[in-house]
């Protein structure tokens, strides 16, 4: 999971754009995605980068590109867990779901959630904990 934070993406277009050039030219694919005012969180698509040689090489790498137009931090050995489910109960859903997870002591660490009628939020969390 890669955090990404700029105050320069603030109110200006084409911050995103840049960002996700930079996974392009690299050839990384991207799986989940959480934005705020000045920041974004991204999971990358393990199957498209994990099973590579030189994985961490290319995380360097791809952590250095993006260090040029904002600061990066780079959180490895995380999981994703999807919740998919109705939209009109989604509420409950989540608040059985974080009830779970905050019993068991799992920190969330980024929630993704699309606009689409089927809830499908998806969640990194430490590898050890998923």
């Amino acid at each position: 999971m890669l955090d990404i934070v700029s105050t320069r993406m603030l109110g200006q277009f084409g911050f995103l754009a840049k960002v996700f050039s930079i996974f392009e030219d690299l050839g990384i694919s991207v799986d989940c995605v959480a934005t705020s005012e000045v920041s974004i969180s991204v999971s990358l698509d393990p199957s498209k980068i994990w099973s590579r040689e030189l994985i961490q090489q290319e995380l360097d790498h791809v952590v250095e590109e993006l260090e040029k137009i904002a600061f990066v931090h780079l959180l490895q050995q995380r999981a994703i867990v999807s919740l998919i489910g109705n939209v009109r109960k989604s509420s409950l859903i989540l608040e059985k779901a974080f009830h779970v997870l905050r019993r068991i002591g799992v920190n969330v660490q980024m929630i993704s959630q699309g606009a689409s009628k089927v809830t499908n939020q998806q969640r990194p969390l430490h590898q050890t904990t998923a």
